[in-house]
């Protein structure tokens, strides 16, 4: 199934597809597949939030591969998420959407930012979506919910988008 770039635009802000793994990054810019990131300057970042930076881009990487195996050990089983059309989602349904490809997008992540509260934490970006030319089709910020449920296991158990809107 091809959907439309906006289409996805608005389900892809809780999943952005196709970025690289991290290792620990400091400040620079990441290009893999249809997503470049802009990552932050982690030099003040504790490791735990070093660490869900690092889920955030192996998250990305899973989705451009279909990969739900693994996305299963990262989102909740009880995950639930409104995407930025304000449509409400579980995890079954937002697997659904990461098996759809639009090869006529691309995304741009920035902004990133972790936020560590002890056995929560917080990840907050902007997407943006691009045709090939390069012209911005679609704008959105997200908030990621993460809860440490057991030692060391981080679980994405609630994540909402919402769309920018931009002057013309």
């Amino acid at each position: 199934m091809r959907p439309c770039p906006l289409a996805v635009a608005a389900l892809v802000t809780i999943g952005a597809s196709s970025t690289a793994v991290a290792q620990a990054p400091s400040s620079g810019q990441v290009a893999a597949g249809q997503t470049t990131t802009t990552l932050p300057d982690t030099s003040a970042y504790s490791p735990v939030a070093r660490r869900l930076l690092a889920l955030e881009r192996e998250r990305s990487a899973a989705i451009a591969r279909h990969d739900t195996a693994w996305l299963a050990t990262l989102y909740a089983p009880d995950f639930r998420g409104v995407v930025a059309n304000g449509r409400r989602v579980d995890r079954a349904a937002l697997f659904r959407v990461f098996s759809m490809d639009s090869p006529s997008s691309r995304f741009l992540i920035d902004e990133l930012e972790v936020r560590d509260l002890g056995a929560a934490a917080t990840v907050t970006g902007r997407l943006r979506t691009t045709t090939l030319a390069g012209e911005v089709v679609a704008e959105s910020r997200y908030l990621h919910v993460y809860v440490e449920r057991v030692a060391g296991h981080w679980w994405l158990v609630s994540a909402q988008g919402t769309a920018v809107v931009r002057a013309r």
